[in-house]
C-alpha cells in the first residue's frame, strides 16, 4: 500500500486549541457534533468526566494532527501513524508566535487604519512582523517518534525596553497622576520563558498540541490596569467623542504593556515510508533534517483561543460557516436540496440553547419577556407542535415559514456576504462599506439578536456611526437554505445522529477532522472575535478552504485579536458570544419545572472584591478559569432532560473560590 502514497496532508488544516489553567488536557472534538469527554470520572461530561482537575482548575483542550497520505490521483489512502505498517519514522514541525503586542492596533473592521499599531512608542516606523521586541516568538520545535514529550515552547516579550511615556489617562494600579492630560514615565521589565503551548505524541505519533495556561500579565511600573477608557474617561465615549486616540489606541483590546499566552502558527510533518520514501509536507525536504519551505496545501495551522464554557451549545454562525461562505466550492452540500433537519433545523436548535445563556434570548428580562427563545416564550421553535408544521413541505405551512424567513437579517448588499461590506482585505483600509448598496439602518427586530462585527448599535450611535452589519447576519448559504425552506423547496430528511470520528470511513476522516475543529466556534460577530479574527472572511489570507494561505508569517493572524485576549472576555458580556461566555446561568428545578438565573459572572475576586457587572475589565484575568461550565442535565436513560421539547442546561462545575465571603474590612 505504502507505493501508492505519493503525498501527504495534516488534518484538520486549521485546529483549535483551548487554555486552560490546570496542567491536565483532553483531546478537542475531532467528528462533527460529538461533544468530547473532558476525562476523569463522577463529573457531568458527556461520559462522566469533569471539566476541572482535583484542585478545580480548568483543564486545557488539546487539538490532535493527524498524517493522511493520498495517492496520484489525490484519493486518501490511508491515515499514517506508527501503528499503520506503512512508515518508520515521523517528525513533527511547528512554529508559532504571539504577535498582539507588535500589530496594528484593533479599532473596529470599519475604522482599520494600518498607521495605528499597539505600543507605538515602541519600534515605531516598522511594520508589525519587524518588532522583535514586542513578539513572543519561541522558535521552530521538533517532535519525532518515539521522543518522550512534552516539548515546551518558550519565548520573551518587551525585551530590551527601559522607559517609556503612556497616555496619563489611562488607569493604573495603585497610581493616579496628578494631571490626567499629561503622559505618564513608565519602566519595562522584559517578561521571560512565557509558555505558549507543549508538543507531545499520542501512542501512534500522531501529534498532540497542549495549549498555554491561559496567563497575562503587564510588564510596565506602574501597572496598567485592563479598562475601557471611553467608559472611564469623559464617557461614554472618551475624549474628542471617541476621535481620540485613547478609546481605541488604547482600549481594552489594545492595552499597552501587556501580553498574553495565545498563539497562532506552522504545523508540519516529515514522514519516511517504509521503503525508505522521504515525503514531507513542506517544499524541498529530501531528507528528515531539511528545513523545507512551507506548502500551505499539506501543512496545518493551529490557534489558541480561551475556553467554550458551553459545550454542548453552539454559534448560530461558526467559522466554519465562514469557511463555506468564502469558499462556496468547498461547501458539501452546494448541489444537494435543502433538507430541514440537515439545514434549517439547527438553526432553530442553536438559537434556542440561547435561552439558558443569553439575557436577551432568554426572555428573564421584562424588554424581551414573550419575545424570546426560552422555555415558555414564542421562540421556542423546538415545541413539538411548531416542529410538525415547520417540517412540512406544504402550502398550508407556507405562511408560518415565510413569517420567519421574514425575520432573519441579511448581510447588506446584493451578494448577502459579510466581506463584501468590508473590502479590501487588512492591512488595507476597509472602504466598501461606504458605498451605497451597504447604507440601510439596523432593524433590532430581525434575527440573530446578536451584535455584529460593526459593534454594538447603541456605541456606534452614541458615536454617530452609521456602520452596516452592526447586528449579526447568517451566511449566504445559511439564508438561502432557509429561503429554499420558507418557499416549501425542501425535503424534510431525519434528525440524524452525530458519527464518532472511529466509525467514518477513511475518506471521509480528512474533511471531519476539518469541520469539527471549526464547528464549536464564533464566525461573527468579529469586534475582534474569540478564536479567529474577521479575517477569516478574506480569500485572499488562505491557500484553500481549511488551509492558511503562505504569506502568513506565525502569529500574524490571531495578533489581530483582542491584547490581552481577558479584557474582550469580558467586555463581551451581552449579545456577543454566549455559547462561549455565557452571559448568564440558570439553576433548575425538576419538580416545579422553573428556573432561576444569575449572571455568569459573579462572586468575589482575589481581594475580596465582589466581581463587577459593568467595570470587571481587571477581574477577568483572575475569575476567568474559575467561573462556571454550563451543561445539559442527564437522565437514567442517558439522555438529557428536555423542558417544552428543549434540552435544560444548568450551570455546573464553578470553582468554589469565586464564592468566598469578601475580605474582612470590606
Amino acid at each position: 500500500m505504502s507505493e501508492s502514497i505519493k503525498s501527504i496532508r495534516i488534518h484538520p488544516g486549521i485546529g483549535l486549541a483551548r487554555l486552560g489553567d490546570s496542567d491536565e488536557f483532553y483531546i478537542g472534538p475531532e467528528a462533527p457534533g460529538i461533544v468530547v469527554d473532558p476525562g476523569g470520572s463522577g463529573g457531568p461530561g458527556p461520559k462522566g468526566g469533569t471539566y476541572r482537575d482535583s484542585r478545580a482548575r480548568l483543564k486545557r483542550q488539546a487539538q490532535r494532527y493527524r498524517v493522511y497520505g493520498y495517492d496520484a490521483d489525490g484519493k486518501v489512502v490511508a491515515e499514517l501513524t506508527s501503528d499503520s505498517g506503512l512508515i518508520q519514522s515521523m517528525r513533527w514541525r511547528v512554529h508559532v508566535r504571539n504577535m498582539k503586542a507588535a500589530n496594528y492596533a484593533f479599532q473596529g473592521a470599519y475604522l482599520f487604519d494600518p498607521d495605528e499599531l499597539r505600543n507605538p512608542s515602541i519600534q515605531p516606523g516598522k511594520k508589525p512582523g519587524e518588532r522583535d521586541k514586542l513578539i513572543i516568538d519561541p522558535g521552530v520545535h521538533t517532535i519525532s517518534s518515539g521522543q518522550a514529550g512534552p516539548v515546551v515552547m518558550k519565548g520573551d516579550v518587551f525585551t530590551g525596553i527601559e522607559k517609556g511615556t503612556l497616555p496619563g489617562a489611562l488607569r493604573f494600579e495603585g497610581f493616579t497622576p496628578k494631571d490626567t492630560s499629561k503622559e505618564v514615565e513608565v519602566t519595562y521589565k522584559a517578561a521571560k520563558d512565557i509558555e505558549l503551548g507543549q508538543l507531545r505524541l499520542d501512542d501512534q505519533d500522531r501529534l498532540l498540541f497542549v495549549p498555554a495556561p491561559g496567563k497575562g500579565e503587564c510588564v510596565t511600573t506602574p501597572k496598567v490596569a485592563l479598562s475601557n477608557p471611553s467608559e472611564t474617561v469623559d464617557p461614554p465615549n472618551g475624549p474628542e467623542n471617541g476621535k481620540n486616540p485613547l478609546t481605541n489606541q488604547f482600549a481594552y483590546f489594545n492595552i499597552p504593556g501587556w501580553w498574553d499566552d495565545t498563539c497562532g502558527g506552522e504545523i508540519d510533518v516529515t514522514v519516511t515510508l517504509k521503503d525508505g520514501t522521504v515525503l514531507s509536507t513542506r517544499d524541498n525536504v529530501k531528507s528528515v533534517g531539511d528545513e523545507g519551505t512551507r506548502n500551505p496545501r499539506a501543512g496545518a495551522w493551529i490557534i489558541t483561543a480561551p475556553p467554550k464554557f458551553a459545550p454542548h451549545m453552539y454559534h448560530v454562525v461558526s467559522i466554519l460557516d465562514r469557511v463555506y461562505e468564502a469558499f462556496p466550492e468547498a461547501y458539501p452540500y452546494a448541489k444537494q436540496k435543502t433538507n430541514f433537519y440537515r439545514d434549517v433545523y439547527p438553526i432553530f436548535a442553536k438559537a434556542v440553547n440561547y435561552g439558558w445563556v443569553s439575557i436577551e434570548a432568554s426572555g428573564v428580562a421584562p424588554e424581551t419577556k414573550n419575545i424570546a427563545h426560552g422555555p415558555g416564550q414564542p421562540g421556542n421553535l423546538l415545541l413539538p407542535q411548531y416542529l410538525s408544521l415547520l417540517a412540512d413541505p406544504s402550502d398550508q405551512s407556507k405562511p408560518i415559514r415565510q413569517r420567519i424567513y421574514g425575520l432573519m437579517r441579511h448581510a447588506p448588499g446584493k451578494n448577502g456576504r459579510l466581506v463584501d461590506s468590508l473590502l479590501p482585505a487588512p492591512p488595507q483600509r476597509p472602504t466598501s462599506w461606504k458605498n451605497e448598496e451597504f447604507q440601510r439602518a439596523e432593524d433590532s427586530k430581525q434575527m440573530p439578536k446578536l451584535w455584529g462585527t460593526a459593534g454594538k448599535p447603541l456605541q456606534n450611535q452614541q458615536l454617530g456611526n452609521n456602520f452596516p452589519d452592526q447586528f449579526l447576519s447568517l451566511t449566504d448559504w445559511q439564508l438561502n437554505h432557509m429561503k429554499n425552506w420558507a418557499d416549501g423547496n425542501f425535503e424534510v430528511g431525519t434528525l440524524q445522529e452525530p458519527v464518532p470520528f472511529d466509525e467514518l470511513p477513511l475518506a471521509e476522516q480528512p474533511h471531519a477532522l476539518d469541520s469539527s475543529a471549526l464547528e464549536p466556534t464564533i464566525g461573527g460577530g468579529f469586534h475582534p472575535g474569540i478564536e479567529f479574527p474577521y479575517l477569516i472572511i478574506y480569500r485572499e489570507y488562505f491557500a484553500e478552504a481549511f488551509r492558511v494561505g503562505k504569506d502568513n508569517e506565525p502569529g500574524s493572524i490571531s495578533a489581530y485579536m483582542s491584547s490581552p485576549w481577558q479584557g474582550d472576555f469580558w467586555s463581551c458580556n451581552e449579545a456577543w458570544w454566549p455559547t462561549q461566555r455565557p452571559d448568564i446561568v440558570f439553576e433548575y428545578d425538576q419538580k416545579t419545572q422553573t428556573r432561576t438565573y444569575k449572571e455568569w459572572f459573579r462572586g468575589y475576586d482575589a481581594d475580596g472584591e465582589p466581581l463587577s457587572s459593568t467595570d470587571g475589565y481587571h477581574q477577568m484575568a483572575y475569575a476567568w478559569s474559575k467561573l462556571g461550565m454550563v451543561l445539559p442535565i442527564k437522565t437514567e436513560d442517558g439522555g438529557f432532560l428536555k423542558d417544552q421539547g428543549a434540552i435544560v442546561f444548568v450551570e455546573q462545575e464553578r470553582d468554589p473560590a469565586l464564592n468566598r465571603p469578601p475580605a474582612k474590612g470590606k
